[in-house]
């Protein structure tokens, strides 16, 4: 549990020991029926056992962790497994996200939108299937198996008996509710269960905070997020006021607060902290805006900055901090609501759009006092208390034990004030200027902004002469150096507050800039600080550009170093990703469901941001090295950055996209593609990509990833789960295959501020951008697909050119973190499309620059894993140590598909229907005879082409991808073998011994190797068994006047070997001895075979025959594998002559 949590007091042991106990289905009907049971303590106990399966406190731990992110949307819980990947669509990983168990099978008593009574489906549903139910989903096993009634009744008789068990149940209800919208539909359906959670939350003592009463607003939150006609219904019938009427209690003085006690104070704080979010959920649907004038009086309070030291005092520092934190978090969402400032025909179209009479906006007059209170918390000069937590943070060492809190608190402020400052720029400035728009002003708290941030040392301005240099670090400095500290949550408000600084300072330049001129004259009214003006009127992007770069740098090497952790998630054991019970405990860094990816999360957020600041544009057509090393890693910390986005983060991938994908990138990959080209001395291209081309191939494939990765599955629901009545009680099947046909980019249509796991496909594969070359044989692709294979082809080796040329840190980068197997697999994909992508001139070109690139890394790879071995042998002394390190790493089978023989038989069929022998094809095929490929794919590839009879058609082994030792390594594989003798004696090779063809050359080598060199004992008998059948086979066409290839071929012209005219027949019988006489020529090949020194005495077959010595020890064992047969020995006499 190390890796779950950084701190113990998170761990929920109760959870933990319930998990490795179960949960089993057993287990879930075991509990249900406890709650049943007439002693209360059996029921007391059974309920909080039920709390302790479902993780509740953990996962409340982790989502209220999460909603102090702005950038954050709660997921639901539900376990989800991936669809299987699909041979027509590349083999990809990376499918849709489909749910353990269909929503139709959680709640089977849901009949078109209405509950109805159990005697009606007496018989349709049993005890099998609710426990079928829970083995796939201990959660929805609950529901299903009736868990809302016995809640709702133990509710109900606490609200009149002891309340010991209303948090419990409480808890209990907000961990099914976060499980799926079905489950979350189901609490609220249900009659009167929401009802009378709230009857408890008014029946208690108003003067007293309960802790079932933030449970109670934490429920109604979680069931608001789920559905926008829920959020309605809550504020039409009142619930919402009714359970936030704390808000508009009259202010509170700071000393009456502090004087309710540390106790009260934390539960008040709790309570608050959960009203506000309850209300923000309203606000982001554009409802209960119109609250705001009600409920800012008691606000104030909280948004002003307090008295430090009486809160420290009195030990209540973290629980202010916390409703002002969420204060500004709601102000933050509020400035989401206001119209652009200057765009009165944006203001109209929003109007229009807004078809919910509902919905509301927030009104500019609000807004300046909102942001002269923000003001006075990122004043750190004026406020002595801030000052002296800035002088605080000098030292990792000493940092306050208040720190987190107060970051947490200037995150808010920031992302509020950064938020207003969105809506002050019109949304679509050219668009603006167009229509003859102009921003003739800017509100006085813009520039007041500036010149906080510039005064109190956000930044370090050392390009401005004008400024003084500060003894003091700068926040951003102190904040990169809180990034690397030891407790997850500090380094998590470090990142947070440097991305609400970053969103500023960009939002605020820009709006500053827009209307630089009509400002001019009047921007230093008022202000005796000439420098910090000149600063803010040049921008404060351009003139902090040093430290921002240096900011950037860091959040390259931590997202280089994060995105490793984030792949290895997915191998959970048990249940899928999300947390809790039976939900992937046990994966690599806690999950997706803890601080550790919450935070590599957070830091590629705060790096997309910089990335779009800083435009990856190369300065000059020939770049300097370091200029080039500088792009790469941007370049692949934004490869990096996508790896640790997940469902809730599509527009955030759609801005990495345009970032990595756009025209000047694409220029830079060919920069590098050329200097490849250049270091392994095969000179340029016959041919150049202009301009128009990187556009091109930008628009393409910003279109196919956006359509691969990010398209949501919006399935119509079927007839079984529209009607639950239909005959048959047994559970719906969950179907692999995913049916496109309602897939869209986005979902118009949704109403939800929870996100699903299921109908999408994130978190990304590490082999994700393969995917433009790797999809060529989906029946789904466009008339343009070979657009999409030959944007993908020069996107994939500019980025392996990229990787060879300047990377210093393989295990970092995204591009050589993808597995060799991988890429040659997604070249063999391209393929299956047909013959365009090498019948064009570019596209060829690539794809064989590719294969040659890829036979080096083949090479390296087998080398150094050989070397390893040998290593650890001579280390250890022992046999068996070097076993770890494998020959066969090219798992095709293993690693891509279960089935892969499947794909490797439509790849040799098109190969023999429209290759006539290309060698790029041939070579792309031979590569699964290479010695690195696991055996089963080498057997079943050498015998699909054997049976097709185009053995012939591969390539000279001298022409295949990788050195030629890679195919000669020993062989000793027994169905490798025997595949070859197979083959030999059927006649298969006999075309391409005369053309050379490599598939001839390694049957040569590997049986001559193995019967004349493998002296093993326990390769004996297969020994002697291969003898026997290549001499037999020699003796049965000796035997044969007619071969039987002989017979075939006059049969099929009408020529009868037993009659006609004596010269037909001599011509006959003439063919019929030069193939015995090649027959006799590839045994005494076989047995003269030495293994040529170089390719080119491989290609001449000039290599020096054996010695004679050597020569009669080979027919010696010819002999002894005999074992006596005087027709073979016979053979192998004359053979001798």
């Amino acid at each position: 549990m190390s890796n779950f949590s950084s701190s113990d007091k998170l761990v929920d042991w109760k959870a933990v020991w319930a998990f490795a106990l179960g949960p089993e289905p057993e287990l879930a009907l075991l509990l249900r029926l406890a709650l049943d049971d007439n002693h209360s303590s059996v029921v007391s106990s059974s309920v909080k056992a039920i709390h302790s399966v479902l993780s509740c406190e953990m996962n409340e731990s982790f989502f209220d962790l999460s909603a102090k992110l702005v950038t954050s949307q709660d997921i639901y819980t539900a376990p989800v497994f991936r669809s299987k990947p699909e041979i027509d669509a590349g083999c990809l990983h990376g499918g849709y996200w489909k749910y353990n168990t269909k929503p139709c099978n959680i709640f089977p008593l849901l009949c078109d939108d209405e509950m109805v009574d159990d005697d009606e489906n007496e018989g349709k549903r049993t005890i099998k299937d609710d426990i079928n139910v829970a083995s796939q989903d201990f959660a929805a096993g609950l529901v299903r198996m009736g868990v809302l009634p016995k809640i709702n009744y133990l509710l109900e008789l606490q609200a009149d008996h002891s309340a010991d068990m209303e948090e419990p149940l409480i808890s209990i209800l907000i961990g099914l509710a976060r499980h799926s919208p079905t489950c979350a539909s189901a609490i609220i359906k249900y009659p009167g269960l929401v009802q009378t959670i709230v009857d408890i939350f008014i029946k208690k003592d108003t003067l007293e905070v309960h802790p079932s009463k933030i449970k109670t607003v934490t429920l109604i939150k979680v069931l608001a997020q789920s559905d926008k006609k829920v959020c309605t219904e809550f504020i039409e019938k009142g619930i919402f006021r009714t359970v936030t009427w704390h808000l508009y209690q009259y202010p509170l003085r700071l000393d009456d607060w502090i004087n309710l006690g540390k106790g009260s104070c934390m539960l008040k704080s709790a309570l608050t902290v959960e009203q506000l979010r309850l209300w923000k959920v309203c606000i982001k649907y554009g409802y209960c805006i119109s609250y705001f004038a009600d409920i800012f009086p008691g606000l104030y309070l909280w948004l002003s900055p307090p008295t430090f030291d009486k809160l420290i005092e009195n030990d209540v520092f973290g629980e202010f901090t916390d409703v002002t934190r969420e204060s500004y978090l709601v102000m933050e969402a509020l400035a989401r609501r206001l119209p652009y400032l200057h765009s009165g025909e944006q203001l109209k179209k929003q109007t229009i759009e807004l078809s919910d009479t509902n919905v509301e906006m927030w009104s500019w007059s609000h807004v300046v006092p909102m942001v002269e209170l923000a003001l006075k918390w990122i004043s750190l000069k004026t406020n002595p208390y801030l000052s002296e937590f800035l002088d605080s943070l000098k030292g990792t060492n000493t940092v306050s034990p208040f720190t987190n809190h107060l970051l947490w608190v200037i995150s808010a402020v920031m992302h509020m004030l950064s938020s207003v400052m969105v809506k002050v720029t019109p949304k679509d400035y050219n668009g603006f200027c167009e229509n003859d728009g102009r921003v003739l002003w800017l509100p006085e708290f813009v520039p007041s902004i500036g010149l906080e941030m510039i005064k109190n040392n956000f930044l370090n301005f050392s390009s401005t002469r004008d400024t003084k240099p500060s003894k003091r670090k700068s926040l951003v400095k102190l904040l990169c150096q809180l990034r690397r500290h030891s407790n997850y949550e500090l380094s998590l408000s470090s990142v947070c507050c440097l991305h609400g600084l970053v969103q500023l300072i960009v939002s605020l330049d820009k709006s500053i800039q827009i209307a630089k001129k009509e400002i001019q004259t009047t921007f230093s009214q008022g202000y005796s600080f000439a420098a910090e003006c000149k600063i803010l009127e040049d921008g404060i992007v351009i003139q902090s550009r040093d430290e921002l770069r240096c900011l950037l740098i860091t959040l390259v090497t931590l997202v280089s170093h994060g995105w490793h952790d984030l792949q290895s998630i997915e191998t959970f054991g048990r249940g899928g990703p999300a947390p809790g019970a039976g939900l992937g405990w046990g994966s690599s860094s806690g999950g997706f469901w803890s601080e550790v990816v919450l935070l590599k999360r957070t830091d590629a957020l705060l790096l997309i941001s910089l990335l779009e600041m800083f435009q990856i544009v190369p300065e000059n057509d020939v770049p300097a090295i370091e200029e080039m090393t500088f792009i790469m890693q941007r370049v692949e910390s934004a490869l990096g950055a996508c790896l640790c986005l997940g469902p809730r983060d599509t527009d955030i991938m759609e801005s990495s996209l345009n970032v990595f994908l756009q025209a000047p990138v694409l220029k830079y990959l060919d920069i590098c593609i050329g200097r490849l080209l250049v270091n392994r001395s095969v000179g340029p291209f016959g041919w150049k990509f202009r301009e128009e081309d990187y556009q091109c191939f930008s628009k393409i494939l910003l279109s196919h990833f956006k359509s691969r990765w990010l398209s949501i599955k919006w399935k119509k629901p079927s007839a079984a789960e529209s009607n639950p009545e239909q005959d048959g009680s047994g559970l719906d099947t969950i179907y692999e295959d995913p049916d496109m046909s309602d897939v869209t980019i986005s979902n118009p249509q949704c109403t939800s501020l929870i996100v699903e796991w299921a109908h999408q496909r994130l978190p990304l594969p590490v082999h994700w951008f393969l995917s433009p070359i790797s999809t060529i044989g989906d029946h789904r692709a466009a008339s343009d697909a070979l657009q999409v294979v030959m944007s993908g082809l020069f996107l994939l080796l500019g980025l392996e050119a990229m990787s060879s040329l300047f990377c210093t840190n393989v295990e970092c980068s995204p591009v050589c973190g993808v597995p060799l197997v991988w890429k040659i697999h997604s070249l063999s994909v391209v393929l299956l499309g047909g013959m365009g992508v090498l019948q064009e001139e570019r596209s060829r070109d690539l794809y064989g620059t590719l294969q040659e690139l890829y036979g080096q890394l083949l090479d390296e790879s087998r080398c150094d894993r050989k070397a390893k071995s040998l290593l650890d042998k001579n280390e250890r002394m022992m046999p068996e140590a070097g076993k770890q390190y494998e020959v066969d790493f090219l798992k095709f089978k293993s690693n891509i598909n279960d089935s892969y023989s499947t794909f490797v038989e439509m790849l040799v069929d098109q190969f023999g229907a429209v290759s006539y022998g290309d060698v790029l094809y041939g070579r792309q095929v031979a590569v699964y005879l290479h010695h690195s490929v696991e055996v089963p794919v080498r057997v079943a590839t050498w015998n699909i082409l054997s049976n097709a009879h185009i053995l012939e058609l591969l390539p000279s082994l001298g022409k295949c991808l990788g050195a030629t030792e890679g195919y000669l390594d020993t062989e000793d594989n027994e169905e490798v073998l025997e595949a070859y003798v197979k083959s030999w004696i059927t006649g298969a090779l006999d075309r391409a011994a005369d053309r050379g063809s490599m598939s001839f050359t390694l049957a040569l080598h590997h049986l001559s190797y193995f019967l004349f060199y493998n002296n093993t004992d326990d390769k004996s008998i297969l020994r002697i068994k291969l003898t026997k059948s290549l001499l037999r086979d020699y003796l049965r066409k000796e035997q044969h006047k007619y071969p039987p290839q002989v017979v075939a071929e006059n049969e099929k012209i009408g020529l009868s070997l037993d009659g006609g005219d004596d010269d037909d027949v001599t011509e006959v019988f003439l063919k019929g001895k030069v193939i015995i006489r090649a027959q006799e020529g590839m045994m005494l090949e076989l047995i003269q075979y030495t293994k040529p020194e170089t390719c080119g005495e491989l290609e001449r077959k000039e290599a020096a025959l054996p010695h004679a010595s050597e020569v009669e020890r080979r027919f010696k064992l010819l002999a002894e594998a005999c074992e006596g047969n005087r027709s073979l020995l016979d053979k192998v006499e004359k053979l001798k002559f």
